[in-house]
Parts: C-alpha cells; structure tokens; sequence
C-alpha cells in the first residue's frame, strides 16, 4: 500500500501515516494508474475535473472547528484509491471541499462517492463512470459527458444537469428535491425521477423518461427522438414541442392536468386521450374519430382518439381526476 506526500498551508500532526488537520488547512495528494476512486464522505463538497496529464490530483480545503476534530485520509492500494473523511467529536463543525482532478487516460476510471450530507460538482469532459449517494445534498453537472451506468441518487438535494451529453442508461434520482434539465443530448434508457419535486426539461433532445409523485412535469422546447414517457401522480403534466416525436409519447397524471402543445402534429399520428368520466375534461382542436368507454379499477373511463394517415406515432394522453388539454 503507497502512501502520499502532502503539501499543507497550516500545522498539521502527522501519526502514523494519517493526517489531523488544524482549524483551517489545505492538502494535496497525487496519484497515478488509477482505475477505480472509493470515497466516504460525510459532509464535504466534492468538485470533479478532467486533467490533461497522466497524474491525477485529489486536494481538500478544510476550515473545522475545533482543531483536529477532522482529518483526510487518502490512500492507493493497487489501481484502487481510497479517500475517506473521519470527524471526531460531537461539536465539531465547518467546511470541507474536496477536488479531484482525474488523469487523462485511455481507460475508464470508476468513481463511487458515498456521503451523508456533502454536494457533488462535475465539469468538463469526463473519462469516468460515476456512481454518486448521498442522503441531502445536491448534484450539478455542467459541460460533462458521462460514461455508461453512471447513476446519481440523493435523498433530499436537487439536481441540475446543463449542457452535456448523456450516454445509454445513466439515472438520476432525488426524493424530495426538484430535478432541472437544460440544454441535453440525452441517451436511450436515461431515467430522471423525484418523489415529491418538479421535473423540467428544456432545450433537450433524445429519448427519455421524467417522473414525479407529487410535483409538477414540464418539457419545453424539446426534440423527442425515440418513445418518451411523463408522468406524475398528483401534479401536472405540460408538454410543449416543436413536432411530435417518431416513436410515440406517454403522458399521464393521476390528478392533474395533462397538456400537450405541438406546432405541428404532421399528418400521420393517433391521439388517444383517456380520463374518468365526469372528472376533468377533454379540449382537443382536432375532429375525433373514436369513442368508447369502459369499466376499471372500479371506475368508468371514456376515450376518445384521433387517427390521421398511418396512425403512427402514437400518442397517449392520460389523467384519472384532471383535464386533458391538447393544442396545435
């Protein structure tokens, strides 16, 4: 197992090859022919960037309260490198923010983070597949391209993702925070979901699912290229396109409205549009070609549906107690 220099900007105690920092101190560590990062964290802020040579760098800026109640422990064993925050104490307090600067290397490195409470900041082109945790705090990635897999998950934090692209199947997911899409180029198979925030998603292109339980689901200004699907269970559904997407869309509420906006709708597509009866309504401007009704989960349904030329794309507009609202 190798160990590191550090570089410090304060006193530091030095036992057995583990490092207790002073009130407020800076370290640094350098690390090479790397393939995997563990880091356990508990309240530090982590910031990730691509480096353009064959070192990589992990540095730390910790201002805590009281003195030596923190210490950085960073540590390679193999192609493994591990990083680890410890605390002592149960008044201790203050602020650390980590950054890692990963080498630039034909390989793919594999990052998994774990923290309770610490944010996560990723910028530029990154040679990483990242597996982010944490119970409350937030992810923002800017100008990022991610490997596959990669997946983030926050308890209580929101996530903000702008300007990147996005591979095959990375998911993002918060329970209770808002989830804010911008400027994408999105895989096939990405996921985005939030218990109880709002999704939205705008200036975004590719095939995609958005879900909420209690908030609100907007698609703005979006080219939908492959079968998308929105849903929420107790909020609305607005979606507002250019032209409809050439595989079909899925748009549900289980008590809100759903709204579908398109410039132009072409002249091959179904509309079928689907809510219990004497609950919300239905506002369409086209001429409907279909009704029915019918008995489910205990209640009576009515749908009606458009059909222009082939039929395809598909596009299924549903809501169990609000209106459904169709534009052109």
């Amino acid at each position: 197992m190798r160990r590191f220099n550090v570089s410090m900007l304060a006193v530091l105690l030095l036992v057995a090859g583990v490092l207790a920092v002073s009130a407020h101190a800076q370290q640094k560590w350098d690390f090479s022919e790397v393939t995997k990062i563990k880091f356990e964290g508990i309240s530090g802020d982590i910031r990730i960037t691509q480096g353009t040579g064959s070192m990589g760098t992990v540095e730390v800026d910790a201002d805590v309260y009281p003195q030596r109640s923190f210490r950085a422990e960073v540590e390679q064993d193999g192609r493994v490198l591990y990083i680890e925050e410890r605390w002592k104490g149960h008044n201790s307090q203050g602020d650390v923010k980590w950054t890692i600067e990963l080498p630039q290397t034909d390989k793919v490195t594999r990052v998994n983070i774990s923290t309770a409470s610490g944010s996560l900041r990723c910028e530029g082109k990154l040679n990483a597949q990242l597996r982010f945790n944490t119970a409350s705090g937030g992810i923002d990635l800017a100008a990022v391209t991610l490997d596959e897999g990669s997946s983030f998950n926050t308890a209580s934090g929101d996530i903000n993702l702008s300007d990147m692209e996005l591979s095959e199947g990375n998911e993002f997911n918060t329970a209770s925070g808002n989830v804010f899409l911008e400027n994408l180029t999105i895989g096939e198979g990405c996921g985005f979901s939030t218990a109880s925030g709002d999704v939205i998603a705008e200036n975004c292109r590719g095939e995609f699912e958005l879900s909420t339980a209690s908030g609100d689901v907007h698609v703005r200004d979006c080219e939908l290229t492959g079968w998308c699907s929105f849903s929420s269970a107790s909020g609305d559904v607005s979606v507002s396109l250019d032209k409809l997407p050439d595989r079909g869309l899925k748009a549900s509420a289980a008590s809100g409205r759903v709204m579908l906006d398109c410039g132009d709708f072409g002249d091959n597509f179904s509309l079928v549009m689907v809510k219990r009866e004497n609950r919300g309504r239905i506002s369409c401007p086209f001429d409907i070609t279909s009704e029915d009704s019918y008995e489910e989960w205990d209640n009576l349904w009515e749908e009606k549906t458009v059909t222009r030329g082939t039929g395809k794309p598909e596009i299924v507009l549903s809501s169990a107690t609000g209106s459904i609202i169709v534009k052109n």
